[in-house]
């Protein structure tokens, strides 16, 4: 089993990565998500011992990985910048390690012959990497990673440079691949797409710290603070600041500026008594419903724009000075600053206090 124990990286006074503390299960799909300059790569590389950690430890198999060098961790890593050797075909370069390790022939042309299928490069096997795009020398070096066996395959954004449609078909090949292999993976990825599809637990990094470990639908669906709210998401959730408002026995979240309130859920009755300062509430483009026109009892908006997504329409729209987005029907018609009501209720918002989460829809579905 691989584990990570207050694992910390220092470069200088930066803190990039702040005390890690993970156990991945064995044969697991961990993935590593968070925006640019969250400490993936460099928790990637601490792992592979490329990086050596100012503080921490590395744990695998029941034993600290202290001064193993990366040739003796029987790790695979596929590196961001590929690291391809520049003198050798891709063919070669794949089998690079197959053929260091002393493997048959015959074994080396099957398993080379399987990568070529799988990342469709089949064509190129006998060019050098100099005459590849940037997508052909990522899934050049996800073949040679993928070839060997190994204990726990790193992945530093593999798929990140392909083109939309086959980056969406190598995911399911890359998941599969890496079950075939029945070895842990640690997948870094800034695509929240990608980490919702592969991942059987998602690590949410942000400035070198865990807010969030757990399975994707969970992170998704019960994000513990504002930051992984709005970063696990496409589109990310919106946000209202509100208030504390008595209706006679019924509490009140009223917005922001006076465009509109909905009931407090009765869940947060007793935390509501304490904190009535720093609130928000969340929602997703799928929990709110766009009215044409001021409705009752919904909160009123003003279109800024709709964009086009083929099976339904987005609407942008501002409440006061913050913008919102709610999914509609493809032939919804919301002319750009045209009122719009949302209708929102009790039950399918989130609830924040200074930022971290209070409450949660009993169902949300991504």
């Amino acid at each position: 089993m691989l584990a990570l124990r207050a694992l910390t990286k220092r470069y200088g006074d930066l803190l990039a990565v702040d005390s890690i503390n993970v156990e991945c299960k064995p044969e697991e799909f961990l993935v590593v998500f968070g925006p640019a300059g969250a400490g993936k790569s460099s928790t990637l590389k601490m792992i592979a011992g490329v990086l050596a950690p100012t503080s921490g430890e590395v744990w695998f198999g029941g034993r600290s990985l202290r001064g193993v060098p990366p040739e003796h961790r029987n790790m695979a890593m596929v590196f961001e910048s590929y690291s391809l050797y520049s003198h050798l075909t891709v063919a070669q370069n794949i089998t690079f390690p197959l053929r260091a390790r002393k493997f048959p022939e015959p074994e080396v042309r099957r398993r080379l012959a399987e990568m070529a299928e799988i990342l469709q490069i089949g064509p190129l096997l006998d060019r050098r990497p100099g005459f590849l795009s940037g997508g052909q020398r990522q899934r050049v070096a996800l073949g040679r990673a993928l070839i060997r066996d190994a204990d726990v395959f790193l992945l530093d954004e593999p798929i990140s440079h392909l083109d939309a449609k086959l980056r969406h078909r190598m995911r399911a090949e890359l998941k599969a691949a890496c079950t075939r292999k029945r070895a842990t993976v640690v997948h870094v990825t800034h695509d929240f797409r990608e980490a919702m599809a592969l991942s059987d637990r998602m690590m949410v990094l942000d400035h070198g710290r865990v807010r969030q470990l757990g399975p994707p639908a969970e992170v998704y669906r019960r994000p513990t603070d504002e930051f992984v709210a709005a970063f696990v998401g496409d589109p990310p959730m919106s946000f209202l600041d509100v208030r504390v408002a008595d209706a006679g026995e019924r509490r009140l979240l009223q917005v922001a500026g006076g465009a509109g309130a909905i009931p407090a859920p009765p869940a947060l009755a007793a935390t509501l008594e304490r904190a009535r300062d720093g609130l928000r509430i969340g929602f997703r483009a799928s929990e709110v419903r766009v009215a044409p026109g001021p409705a009752p009892g919904a909160i009123t908006a003003r279109v800024l724009a709709v964009e086009t997504l083929g099976p339904r329409n987005l609407v942008v729209a501002e409440v006061g000075d913050q913008q919102v987005r709610a999914f509609a029907a493809p032939d919804a018609r919301y002319p750009s600053g045209s009122g719009v009501g949302l209708e929102l209720h009790a039950g399918n918002v989130h609830v924040f206090g200074n930022g971290l989460a209070l409450h949660h829809p009993d169902a949300a579905a991504p």
